[in-house]
């Protein structure tokens, strides 16, 4: 998924408003209208610009995501272990029998989901924060029925989503004071790269190990993978 060709033009004109120490006074015409526009709001937070971004909303904080992904079912298991137990077998080999052979047994890039509910929930946490700490893209765009989804991803592609449903109540009456949306977000679950014949091979990959670059740039070039879970 690429941004738009002018990107890079507007965060750089919002980061040299954000670092204008003179208020307002001083600056251009096209300057105040770009500070009250939604395109200021998307890329003052961080967030990449696509055709699809969702201009003028504000993504969860880290602690919103974490406080989501760490809900416990009925049966001991975070929300986000048990999503990792129905997505890990998406990095291993085709055939698994061909892994020793290929990668010395390497797991792929989520790993094997196993152990007791402890183990897995404390390994879930552990890729919480492997994808959090090497981000290079973010994004809020729109699904169907006004629900909103912020995305998170690695250089390789690989990621998270969270969800906010914005079609429960009107526009305005579930803001704070700060003008901030209250409405819950909710772990959406993980994300893969877009593959060829995703649906044909169940989004499994060839093994990708996790790179150890934590590189915080703003572009990855990589297909949106709207159909995955």
């Amino acid at each position: 998924m690429q941004e738009l060709a002018s990107a890079t033009e507007q965060r750089a004109n919002v980061s040299r408003i954000l670092l204008s120490r003179s208020g307002t006074d001083h600056l251009s015409t096209a300057d105040l209208e770009l500070k009250a526009s939604p395109l200021f709001v998307h890329l003052s937070h961080g967030l990449a610009l696509t055709t699809g971004s969702a201009l003028g909303s504000i993504p969860p904080t880290i602690d919103q995501c974490l406080s989501t992904y760490q809900i416990s079912n009925t049966v001991g298991l975070t929300v986000g272990a048990r999503a990792w137990t129905k997505h890990a077998h998406r990095s291993q080999e085709l055939h698994p029998s061909d892994v020793s052979k290929t990668s010395a047994g390497q797991l792929g890039w989520w790993g094997r989901s196993q152990g007791s509910k402890s183990q897995l929930n404390e390994q879930s946490l552990i890729l919480f924060w492997k994808i959090v700490n090497a981000v290079t893209w973010r994004n809020l765009h729109w699904l169907p029925h006004q629900v909103l989804v912020y995305e998170i991803r690695v250089k390789e592609g690989y990621g998270m989503r969270w969800s906010q449903d914005r079609s429960s109540l009107k526009e305005g009456e579930d803001v704070n004071e700060r003008g901030e949306d209250e409405r819950p977000w909710v772990f959406r679950g993980f994300v893969e790269p877009m593959i060829e014949n995703g649906h044909e091979v169940g989004w499994r990959h060839r093994l990708t190990l996790p790179s150890a670059s934590s590189s915080t740039s703003n572009t990855v070039e990589f297909a949106h993978p709207s159909h995955q879970t």
